[in-house]
């Protein structure tokens, strides 16, 4: 919700900035430990015509980043974004890699392209390789 009311005027341009896909989370698994932990971060990307001079967030939480390009391994899958899911995502991804160690071991991505509310929504995993 921090995000949302960013999105929606709670900025230092008091605009209303728009929605763009997907919206990320990027999850940090615990050392060892099958679970997702509680790390987790939320993105949403800025339209373009806005990202030279961002509006500063309201809420300290709010962090603008610049994000490097990046190889990503991706897989879609549709559907819930629940814990269980996410992580048969995760496995399936996982098994579908001809190299997994090229990737990050203790992060991936889920990015969604449709509204949380809808029921057969469209979703990716995504492994970041190692830099």
């Amino acid at each position: 919700m921090k995000i949302m009311r960013y999105i929606c005027e709670q900025n230092s341009s008091g605009l209303y900035l728009g929605m763009t896909v997907p919206i990320v989370t990027i999850v940090h698994m615990g050392e060892n430990a099958p679970e997702i932990t509680r790390l987790v971060t939320v993105a949403y990307y800025l339209p373009r015509a806005l990202q030279d001079q961002p509006p500063e967030p309201y809420d300290p939480d709010i962090v603008i980043e610049e994000w490097p390009p990046a190889i990503v391994y991706a897989r879609g899958f549709r559907g819930a974004t629940n814990e269980d899911s996410i992580m048969r995502e995760r496995h399936l991804l996982a098994e579908l890699l001809e190299s997994p160690e090229l990737c990050l071991p203790d992060t991936f991505i889920v990015a969604g392209y449709t509204n949380p509310a809808a029921t057969n929504r469209q979703n990716e995993i995504w492994f970041l390789e190692r830099q």
